[in-house]
């Protein structure tokens, strides 16, 4: 799901979106997620592999 909403993070100065990836031990893509730039890295993060674990039904 890619998110069209944009934002603006004060603290790095990103206006834009910005994404969450989540890799394997190899280092291989298991999922990506693209927010808005307002989105903090925790809750980002934190979103990213709880929909990875299927505790979410965002897709």
């Amino acid at each position: 799901m890619i998110s069209t909403d944009v934002g603006f993070y004060p603290g790095k100065q990103i206006h834009g979106r910005k994404g969450f990836i989540t890799v394997d031990l190899l280092g291989l893509v298991l999922r990506v997620l693209v927010t808005s730039a307002t989105v903090p890295e925790c809750p980002g993060a934190k979103l990213n592999v709880h929909v990875l674990a299927g505790l979410s039904d965002e897709r």
